[in-house]
């Protein structure tokens, strides 16, 4: 008798125990059903919300619980550069193990971190044998670090997301299936931005969902950065063919791919990128949340590093570019971006430690005669700072 009663309590208990987590997830499915902001089935508005559901997915059975299966050769590389980022490092990784996609290989660069993230890294290691950590011997920047990064992924599939930013649950089964279904080399998606805990900006594609392909793209592109004055800088919401990507990269000389850059980096590539591709799909789906927090790129104070990496990146595309309407546009987009909207020429004092850099880049946009009149105007207005300051 006793026996029956106290296997009647544990099956109450159990069963509580579910109808408490799911209370709690319909709560929240309730309170933001009139939101726009949604991981397609699971609308979220704040940041501990977020987190909540992550710990809900680990609870439940949402997920898969066992990788012995996995592959030697994933169908997707999550690729990921880090650099002190312990702070936030347990939320982007939890957002990757719960994928409801598990073949996947989860390669983290230590970019020589002097915080705790290393140790985060290898105490999660231990419990998620899908994660690849390499610990660079020295701090190389984001862009080189997330080149070594690609080189050693195996993945059919490649997706760049930051590590203190946020994947949706579904995304990689979703993007994999449509990408593979129709052989896109590259998927664009779309993201939200978060700050302060709350989500308040849908960064969406104003373009609708459609394919592009290689004879199109050059028009298209040149629509979207003239017409909706839409410049894609950012890797994180995309999803690429390896095969693509390392084309890509094989664009770049030992100098460039070496190159020390931090800030800006991720343009350097997009523009490449859109170069090689054969084809890509826009995607409205919201499957990355942004969230901006101290560290942020956009928080962060101009210094003369953060110029010199916005000339690198145009000396990139400028070498690349030929003398056409096309190459001439994206040109003078990516200038009027860059260093008009940044107002450089107001932080030409910072300028003064790699003057001689600056003006050998600068002189080599003079010469060409695909830069615009205006873009000239203001960089002969820059080279005349930059020289009356040297005489100083």
């Amino acid at each position: 008798m006793k026996f029956i009663i106290k296997k009647k309590i544990k099956n109450v208990g159990w069963k509580i125990h579910i109808i408490v987590n799911l209370f709690i997830l319909c709560s929240l499915i309730i309170r933001n059903l009139n939101q726009d902001l949604s991981f397609e089935t699971f609308p979220l508005k704040e940041i501990k919300n977020i987190e909540l559901y992550l710990e809900l997915c680990n609870i439940s059975n949402i997920r898969e619980l066992y990788f012995s299966d996995l592959k030697k050769f994933p169908k997707i590389s999550v690729i990921s550069p880090i650099y002190n980022r312990g702070e936030y490092l347990l939320r982007f990784l939890k957002s990757i193990q719960n994928q409801n996609f598990s073949d996947i290989e989860i390669i983290l660069i230590d970019d020589f971190s002097s915080d705790y993230t290393t140790e985060l890294i290898k105490q999660y290691k231990s419990k998620e044998k899908r994660i690849i950590l390499i610990r660079n011997k020295k701090n190389l920047g984001t862009f080189k670090s997330r080149n070594i990064g690609v080189l050693k992924s195996k993945g059919k599939y490649i997706i760049l997301p930051d590590p203190d930013d946020i994947l949706s649950q579904d995304c990689l089964k979703i993007f994999y299936t449509f990408a593979n279904k129709y052989n896109y080399e590259m998927l664009r998606f779309n993201i939200y931005i978060g700050r302060n805990n709350i989500f308040f900006s849908n960064f969406a594609n104003q373009t609708p969902s459609r394919p592009v392909f290689q004879p199109e793209l050059k028009t298209f592109l040149f629509y979207a950065s003239n017409k909706l004055k839409q410049i894609d800088f950012n890797l994180a919401n995309k999803f690429i063919k390896r095969d693509a990507l390392i084309r890509t990269l094989n664009l770049l000389n030992k100098e460039y791919f070496n190159m020390y850059i931090t800030i800006y980096e991720d343009g350097i590539l997009n523009y490449l990128l859109y170069r090689t591709i054969k084809s890509f799909y826009f995607l409205k789906k919201i499957a990355y949340y942004y969230i901006r927090n101290k560290h942020s790129i956009t928080r962060k104070r101009f210094t003369s590093d953060t110029i010199k990496f916005i000339f690198i990146h145009l000396t990139i595309v400028f070498d690349f570019s030929k003398n056409n309407f096309y190459e001439k546009n994206m040109f003078n987009a990516l200038f009027k971006r860059l260093i008009i909207k940044n107002h450089i020429i107001k932080r030409f004092k910072l300028m003064k430690n790699n003057r001689n850099f600056f003006l050998n880049a600068i002189n080599k946009f003079l010469e060409n005669e695909f830069v615009s009149f205006k873009n000239k105007n203001y960089l002969q207005n820059l080279k005349s700072k930059l020289l009356k300051q040297s005489e100083l």
